[in-house]
């Protein structure tokens, strides 16, 4: 019982409620406008899944960077008081490397993490029907057939150290203590402009979790009716769609599971490799300025002592100025003395 002594509850409880909304938000803008996988210029054909969360339109990647990174924002002001607003498991394992996360509490938050995923896809599941799922698997992340897989690692990892790294400069160093109300929007923006970049890739995840939980819900969903692509109509008009057979997406000829599934290690290995990286540069980056302290701390020694403004250029301080100070009054010292003898 001690081991669980530390783990606070609350935060837990905040994990799972964010992450659930998170998928709902995040996801759930993707499945409703049509715009991605073949109509968004970088998927495959209808009836694949590889690739359906991808999309080259400007207008569509856009909305959906913007909603992912809007929905961390504000949920991370709104649970960030209990558990720091995590809902990342690449966060908390780049809080935990670091020290700012206790290893249990991590744990837990991963679980909570997990089980509000998979939550939040199933209340998608109640919301979109199959026919009017646009991405045709509950907005699970997979990379595009136009790609190959170690382009979508790479990019994930890069992604997500671009989070994790925002996060630990942002919310836990001390020297930005000042700006930590601010963070929340740091790392949103951090967020928007990772999915800028990979939704035309893999439709971005840099969030294993967020990940997990639409692609296992997705599986309930393999011999659903799948709907056709709508075609263009007039203004007021509405789109015609058509419900098909039941159909099962598109199956790698090497595996025998969904392609949404089929390349889902990338979505886990890439950002955690990720948060790894983040978390190392940011522990070197910490003790390379507290190994600058001391000599900032020498250099300053001889203007203390001094006691003189520091002359813009001169790392010495002003010795040479006190110096024709006390020679200029050694000498009027003298002048001073002799002026007297001469007197006397």
């Amino acid at each position: 019982m001690k081991l669980f002594k530390d783990v606070s509850l609350v935060a837990c409880v905040a994990e799972f409620v964010g992450m659930t909304l998170f998928v709902i938000i995040g996801c759930g803008s993707a499945m409703g406008i049509q715009g991605s996988g073949s109509t968004g210029g970088s998927g495959g054909d209808e009836e694949s899944t590889a690739g359906e969360t991808t999309s080259m339109i400007p207008g569509w990647v856009l909305m959906v960077a913007l909603v992912f990174g809007l929905s961390i924002t504000t949920l991370a002001y709104t649970i960030g008081h209990y558990s720091g607003g995590q809902m990342n498991c690449a966060v908390t394992l780049g809080l935990v490397l670091t020290g700012n996360c206790g290893l249990m509490q991590g744990i837990f938050n991963f679980g909570s993490q997990m089980m509000g995923s998979v939550c939040g896809a199933a209340i998608l599941c109640a919301i979109f029907p199959p026919e009017l799922d646009m991405t045709k698997s509950l907005g699970s992340n997979s990379v595009g057939p136009k790609w190959h897989w170690w382009n979508a690692v790479i990019g994930e990892m890069m992604g997500t150290f671009l989070l994790v790294f925002v996060v630990l400069q942002t919310a836990c160093n001390p020297k930005s203590a000042m700006n930590r109300s601010q963070a929340c929007i740091a790392i949103g923006l951090a967020v928007f402009m990772a999915h800028c970049v990979l939704i035309p890739i893999d439709g971005c995840s840099i969030n294993p979790t967020r990940s997990f939980g639409p692609a296992l819900m997705s599986l309930t969903r393999l011999e659903a009716p799948k709907v056709a692509e709508p075609t263009a109509t007039l203004v007021g008009e509405p789109l015609a769609a058509t419900v098909g057979a039941a159909t099962e997406p598109k199956i790698h000829d090497d595996d025998d599971v969904p392609a949404f599934w089929h390349s889902k290690w990338v979505f886990w290995v890439g950002p955690l490799l990720g948060a790894c990286l983040a978390a190392a540069v940011y522990e070197l980056m910490l003790k390379l300025d507290a190994a600058a302290e001391p000599a900032k701390e020498m250099a300053a020694e001889p203007e203390a002592a001094d006691g003189l403004p520091r002359i813009l250029g001169n790392k010495g301080g002003n010795k040479n100025l006190g110096q024709k100070e006390s020679t200029s009054a050694m000498s009027s010292e003298e002048s001073t003395s002799a002026k007297s003898s001469e007197v006397v």
